[in-house]
């Protein structure tokens, strides 16, 4: 190959390298070979989506379509539908990334054989359906995309009894169907992986600040049901408004902050009490608690000790939980966090865990999440390793190469955003690593696996301590968490992708008001808010993961 290429090569790479995905994405490059098959039991034992309906096959005119000019030889057509018309600038940017993230592992990949075609969704329901459309007409083998999950549901129809699968770059597991699989990096996997992990570690009582709404419900529900699978116990879960002055309450009676000030009045009052009945005789009744416990201090010093603790905290009492669950990402996560620590749920006894929306620059710059855990994969690298795995299949199975058989074998497939594989149902599963954020760059406390023989054990003996706390922990006799139907509404099952920072921007943070009380204090919060004015495009079109 001459110089010049690879001398391009590398420069688009690092061009890419540069340029912050919003999109968590595809696949792969490469097989796994030499593993072993995935055991039946490790496959049984996660969750299973929830069967999509059946799709009736839609109709299209090919006579609508240009005709085709004659395919070469193995010649293999890649569709790639991409949101490159969208109104909003922003994601026309991210579409132009995509597309250049795919030519690039199409170069890369060095199969002539392998024709991309590129289809415009417009961003929209309808457009990814005529995109669609003309993927078929046009002679597709496969199609990458497309972006959003209301144009996933929309494209199923079309792909519908075609044998033609998609790659589609949605994060919501309720797009998924039989032949269109989710290449985005599905919430419900961090949380499998931090809770496993977090259990793994001794941490088996959990609390929980999700957000209100279609997605807090699901992530809601998918936590609760790990923290079960894994031997743990959800011990409180509280929701939680988008407007930042509206976030003191819920974390207040999530710290229990009332009972443990309440505690602490009355110990200390008792303390008081105490040191009373011991003062000299010529103490008046009225003296300022400093004074008093000076003045039996050599008497009762066990007494004033107990004073001096008490002074330096508002609160007295264990919280009830080892680990608080943070679902957020982005400008809502830099409003919530402060209000921790705030009401006295310290991050040096408490462990603060999230999501991939936690890998995120600007949140290492928030002390309270320091010490905190997440999942994420090891790059956010979108397009490129979905056209990588086509271009790798292609190579390898010439006459039918994007057969379910293949696109989910069990042994998966590696490539720049680590091991994934391919799930009955339109799922994909992927080995995360689970990283503490510091304040510079964060610290692995797991690797990522490198195949899916190492997760699959990693799996089953994270299950195998989930049977024994099963059978030790006094908390599962309680039976599982059931609150969360009060906190939240029937779920909207038209839930778009994960919350971006665009939604979450509605404010800028909020630092919790220098309030002795620590009561919530909405108009001295909202005194400190910068308005910054929401998106009005639909909300149900934005995407970050």
């Amino acid at each position: 190959m001459p110089q010049k290429n690879h001398h391009q090569s590398r420069t688009m790479r690092k061009k890419l390298a540069l340029r912050g995905f919003a999109l968590a994405g595809a696949l792969l490059v490469a097989a796994c070979g030499g593993g072993a098959e995935v055991s039946q039991q490790t496959r049984q034992s996660a969750p299973t989506p929830i069967a999509a309906p059946m799709i009736e096959m839609m109709p299209i005119d090919l006579t609508a379509y240009p005709q085709n000019p004659p395919r070469r030889a193995n010649g293999v057509v890649v569709a790639l539908l991409l949101p490159m018309g969208d109104a909003r600038d922003n994601i026309r940017a991210l579409a132009g990334d995509l597309y250049n993230a795919a030519q690039l592992a199409l170069f890369d990949g060095g199969n002539g054989a392998i024709i991309l075609k590129l289809h415009d969704t417009k961003g929209t329901p309808a457009g990814a359906q005529n995109a669609a459309m003309a993927a078929v007409a046009g002679g597709a083998d496969i199609i990458i995309g497309p972006l959003f999950s209301s144009s996933v549901t929309a494209v199923a129809p079309v792909l519908a009894g075609r044998n033609i699968p998609a790659l589609a770059l949605s994060n919501d597991s309720g797009a998924a169907r039989s032949h269109v699989w989710l290449m985005g990096f599905l919430p419900e996997q961090n949380i499998t992986q931090i809770i496993a992990e977090a259990i793994s570690q001794g941490l088996t009582r959990f609390g929980a600040l999700l957000p209100q709404g279609p997605y807090g419900q699901r992530i809601g529900e998918s936590f609760v049901a790990e923290v079960a699978r894994f031997g743990g116990t959800v011990v409180q879960v509280e929701t939680y408004p988008p407007e930042a002055k509206q976030m003191f309450e819920p974390v207040q009676r999530l710290a229990q902050f009332d009972r443990r000030t309440a505690a602490h009045q009355a110990e200390m009052a008792r303390l008081t009490q105490a040191a009373r009945a011991l003062a000299p005789a010529d103490m008046a009744e009225d003296s300022e608690a400093d004074a008093l416990f000076r003045a039996i201090s050599d008497r009762a010093p066990e007494l004033a000790s107990a004073y001096e603790a008490l002074k330096l905290t508002e609160t007295l009492g264990d919280i009830p939980y080892d680990a608080v669950f943070l679902p957020e990402g982005g400008l809502a996560l830099r409003n919530l966090a402060p209000l921790l620590p705030y009401y006295d749920i310290d991050p040096r006894r408490v462990k603060f865990i999230g999501t991939g929306l936690w890998d995120d620059v600007s949140l290492r710059q928030e002390p309270p999440l320091h010490g905190g855990w997440y999942a994420a994969p090891i790059n956010f690298k979108v397009g490129y390793d979905a056209v990588a795995l086509a271009v790798k299949l292609a190579g390898i199975h010439a006459d039918t190469p994007f057969d379910a058989t293949y696109l989910t074998d069990a042994n998966g497939f590696a490539g720049i955003d680590g091991i994934v594989r391919l799930k009955a149902g339109g799922l994909n599963e992927r080995g995360l690593a689970v990283q503490e954020m510091t304040a510079s760059e964060p610290q692995a406390v797991r690797q990522a696996p490198n195949s899916f023989v190492a997760f699959d054990r990693h799996m089953r003996a994270a299950l195998a301590l989930a049977g024994r706390l099963k059978q030790e922990n006094p908390d599962r006799q309680l039976g599982g968490y059931d609150g969360l139907g009060a906190l939240f509404a029937p779920v909207d099952d038209t839930l778009e992708d994960m919350p971006s920072d665009a939604q979450t921007a509605a404010v800028s943070p909020v630092a919790p008001a220098a309030n002795p009380s620590r009561a919530a204090n909405p108009s001295r919060a909202a005194d400190q808010l910068e308005a910054i004015a929401a998106p009005s495009t639909d909300s149900s079109q934005q995407n970050t993961q």
